[in-house]
């Protein structure tokens, strides 16, 4: 890093790059401070103080042109308002205090209920019966 920034500062210094640079053509603006500009390799990277934003500035031809870079922040920002979101509906959704009441079942439906259950059991009752007297003709 070090090396890097010495470098720049030669670079600056030396007549050669101050006639590539045209100060007007230069973008950005530091806007009173806004900016804050870092060499990078390959160009500059400028900070927006007032966004957090950071895009990299490198010469396209004769003038500056700065692209976004990616910026993992927002992706981050983005999936926790997500999990948040998903965490308030799930809250709601569990929340003692709806008054919603338990729907119990009528006394038909419990008498179709205990009606089915009652056929199974006879006929696996029938079914035992009829193995056991199966197997006492046999010993005879």
């Amino acid at each position: 890093m070090r090396a890097t920034v010495f470098f720049l500062a030669m670079a600056l210094a030396s007549p050669a790059f101050a006639q590539v640079i045209d100060n007007s053509k230069l973008t950005p603006d530091s806007e009173n401070g806004r900016f804050t500009l870092s060499p990078v390799e390959g160009g500059v990277m400028r900070l927006d103080t007032r966004t957090g934003k950071i895009s990299i500035c490198r010469q396209r031809g004769e003038a500056w042109a700065c692209e976004a870079a990616a910026d993992d922040r927002a992706a981050y920002e983005q999936e926790i308002a997500r999990l948040q979101d998903k965490v308030t509906k799930l809250e709601r959704g569990i929340r003692t205090d709806d008054k919603t009441e338990m729907k119990l079942p009528s006394d038909a439906e419990v008498d179709k209920a205990m009606t089915f259950f009652e056929n199974i059991l006879r006929r696996f009752k029938t079914m035992i019966d009829n193995l056991q007297r199966e197997d006492s003709q046999k010993r005879m």
